[in-house]
């Protein structure tokens, strides 16, 4: 059964997404996250996801994206918008992998204000005062 998102009702929609989001945010052991999403998604979903999670990672680490393409052997459109969510999302990807307890990122790789976040969403158009930022560091 496939639904596209446009297709459902709005209302319909957002309280089934809701309902999701909340039985989500309920499990507290995760041993019951594994459980539920074992049972919810399908094995290429879950790959799907993780792939995404370890590209938003390794974003955050400063990999390029020709070297995290190589590695993970995925395209850069979905790269591009891993980073495109990552930057210009709700802040769920961030949230997540900040509290993610076994992962540390680089304390620069995260934009501190907007001006970072924009110089690092657009390298090119800001590549002088990016250049300027490494030498001064």
């Amino acid at each position: 059964m496939k639904k596209k998102f446009h297709d459902v009702n709005p209302q319909i929609r957002n309280k089934m997404l809701d309902d999701f989001y909340y039985m989500v945010s309920e499990m507290k052991e995760p041993e019951d996250a594994k459980k539920f999403f074992k049972d919810l998604l399908t094995p290429g979903e879950s790959v799907m996801i993780v792939y995404r999670i370890e590209i938003a990672k390794m974003l955050l680490q400063g990999f390029s994206y020709i070297d995290i393409a190589e590695k993970l052997k995925v395209g850069r459109n979905t790269i591009n918008s891993v980073n495109k969510w990552l930057y210009s999302g709700f802040g769920g990807y961030m949230k997540a992998i900040k509290n993610a307890e076994n992962y540390k990122i680089k304390p620069d790789s995260i934009p501190k204000t907007e001006w970072d976040r924009i110089k690092k969403k657009y390298p090119a158009h800001f590549l002088i005062f990016n250049l300027i930022d490494k030498i001064k560091k």
